[in-house]
């Protein structure tokens, strides 16, 4: 023993948004679920999901409590499967916003709760966004192609 303490592991939150009854919108919740059928994340405690159809104001007291969090949505453009970049904290948000961006819930966390966790956003490209369940067959496709991306870097993340 060293006297010092010890790390505890990197807590990671990956945040899943959309609505999955307007087609390729159900993007982020679906990524979410096929990360909780994933056995090699089972037992887990450094890795929680959670899925939201918006973001809210509330969600700044979640995200406090992680030290990375990773907003997964669907992305209405790009030629790209899916993008993962930096969340950027946003200025400009009120008590009256329904909903909000991933940046402005990082700001939100910033000022209420002294926190800022390492955040991104997957945006995964979606075709379709008409009143129906399901997904269309190409966001499907790159579901499963940002799904690999991701367990990629989780797993890579293992204590820390």
């Amino acid at each position: 023993m060293n006297g010092r303490p010890a790390r505890r592991p990197k807590t990671t939150l990956v945040c899943g948004y959309g609505n999955p009854g307007r087609g390729d919108d159900g993007l982020g919740p679906a990524l979410v679920a096929r990360l909780e059928e994933e056995p090699g994340l089972r037992g887990r405690t450094d890795i929680q999901t959670e899925t939201r159809l918006q973001l809210n104001i509330e969600d700044a007291l979640t995200v406090s409590s992680f030290d990375r969090v990773i907003f997964t949505d669907a992305s209405t453009r790009g030629r790209a499967f899916f993008e993962f970049k930096r969340v950027r904290l946003t200025s400009g948000w009120s008590f009256s916003t329904h909903a909000l961006s991933p940046g402005s819930v990082l700001a939100l966390c910033r000022e209420l709760y002294g926190k800022t966790p390492q955040a991104f956003i997957l945006g995964i490209r979606g075709y379709r966004w008409e009143l129906e369940d399901g997904l269309s067959d190409k966001a499907v496709r790159n579901l499963a192609r940002a799904v690999a991306f991701l367990l990629k870097r989780l797993r890579g993340r293992a204590g820390g």
